[in-house]
């Protein structure tokens, strides 16, 4: 009975090993990323979007939903009338939650709004003036995005309104780093909205 060398039997069972190994690191692999993927999708349910930044040791955070420019809700933002203040009725309403008092132009935001011993909260809602647009930060945080009680209403900063360069497909927002403070910009299709801040004591 022929026999394979010895050889030929070392490298055939270094191969099984070498694809045993492969296996078992693309399965690891695999693992992760489903896992990875996992912790997104709570994440995202949880919080939905996130805008965090840090200005002056003091933590920011906007959370905000997926809202789509090919949707009803963009299309019912772009017909606002002057004085209308934007609601979307699929998703939650944007929140903010900061741990300072934020100035705009002093115009203040004030921390500890719905406790002293709390960061602040608000949800954010873009209105259409009839010089342009501005910012309502209002009491009630936890709500859907048509829910807004108009009597909550604490703050109106205004924004400074442009066409973007690059037109975005969902509801983006972001901090932006301008010393002393930062700027929030909000770009949503062919809107760019942009508002500098700085913190406060």
């Amino acid at each position: 009975m022929a026999v394979a060398p010895a050889a030929s039997q070392q490298e055939a069972g270094s191969s099984r090993a070498d694809a045993a190994s492969t296996t078992a690191q693309t399965t690891d692999s695999d693992a992760e990323t489903r896992a990875a993927a996992l912790r997104e999708r709570f994440r995202r349910l949880r919080y939905g979007n996130l805008a965090e930044f840090e200005l002056g040791g003091k933590q920011l955070r906007i959370s905000y939903p997926d809202l789509l420019t090919d949707s009803d809700d963009y299309r019912a933002f772009e017909s606002l009338g002057t004085g209308d203040v934007s609601t979307w009725n699929s998703g939650r309403a944007v929140k903010l939650l900061t741990h300072a008092s934020l100035s705009f132009d002093g115009i203040v935001v004030p921390y500890g709004n719905a406790s002293p011993d709390y960061p602040g909260v608000y949800s954010l809602w873009p209105r259409r003036t009839a010089d342009g647009w501005s910012l309502v930060f209002n009491g009630e945080a936890d709500i859907w995005g048509s829910q807004r009680d108009a009597t909550a209403d604490a703050v109106e900063v205004p924004l400074e309104h442009s066409t973007a360069d690059r037109p975005t497909e969902k509801l983006t927002i972001e901090f932006l780093e301008v010393e002393p403070g930062a700027v929030l910009r909000i770009a949503w299709g062919d809107h760019q909205f942009l508002a500098a801040f700085e913190a406060t004591p």
